[in-house]
């Protein structure tokens, strides 16, 4: 059974951190919690009460942040609302493939439909006003030289698994010591790991590059790409076809 959260208080933490993350590039620790509190907000979601479901607290925390990230400058305005409504479709869809496939369905899907929506947002849109989730460690590609075998949204998948593992850590049930011992390698392990690489980081630049033409870079990327959203994207898809299916088979019942 989950804890009984406060989803108001979970989105003035999760807004504060995300905003703070985005900010504070230079020390961008923050944006490893940030999404946390909003994973919660999905517990306290009644699908059968409510076409919200709070998921207007969770578009309303990613529209701040990310209106935060570009500095609060207005002429961002409608691209942030843009891009905040299609990434609360990962909440919305979690919550929509749960109801329909039951409780087996758990908050990685949110990590799946966010990545590929990241991959939407690169194969359809590359400026400078579009922002993907690894950008906010843009001051720290020191810590991202494996990012040479992932991709570049390798970025956001580190920092969303961080901030699913962070939920399951204090914000689900009880608070476990197990969780917050996995949280710390996951959020460790990978800065460790990349200090002992001497490849440089894959930069944002190489990835728009790479799929804004045929630009042929000399790296075992070139071939890959961003293949970790790409099949991220692929399994999202599967998932809300069978989910899908699935409401319209109990329907002809």
């Amino acid at each position: 059974m989950a804890k009984k959260n406060n989803p108001y208080i979970l989105f003035l933490i999760g807004t504060g951190l995300l905003s703070a993350g985005w900010v504070m590039k230079s020390f961008p620790l923050l944006i490893f919690t940030g999404i946390a509190p909003l994973f919660a907000i999905t517990d306290l979601a009644k699908p059968e009460k409510s076409f919200w479901n709070f998921f207007e607290l969770i578009l309303l925390a990613l529209s701040i942040s990310l209106f935060a990230a570009h500095l609060f400058e207005t002429k961002y305005l409608v691209s942030v609302l843009v891009q905040s409504i299609i990434l609360t479709l990962a909440f919305v869809g979690y919550s929509f493939t749960r109801q329909r496939l039951g409780s087996w369905v758990g908050k990685p899907c949110i990590v799946l439909f966010w990545l590929g929506l990241e991959y939407i947002f690169l194969k359809v849109s590359w400026t400078d006003s579009t922002l993907f989730l690894g950008d906010a460690l843009s001051l720290k590609m020191e810590w991202l030289r494996w990012n040479q075998y992932t991709g570049y949204l390798g970025a956001t998948m580190w920092i969303l698994l961080c901030n699913l593992i962070l939920y399951y850590s204090f914000l689900k049930d009880k608070i476990s010591i197990a969780w917050m011992v996995v949280y710390f390698l996951i959020f460790i392990g990978p800065i460790v790991y990349s200090y002992t690489l001497t490849s440089d980081a894959i930069h944002r630049e190489e990835m728009i590059a790479l799929y804004e033409s045929s630009t042929q870079l000399k790296s075992g990327y070139a071939k890959y790409g961003e293949y970790i959203p790409r099949t991220a994207g692929w399994i999202s898809g599967l998932i809300l076809i069978f989910a899908t299916l699935k409401t319209n088979s109990v329907k002809n019942d």
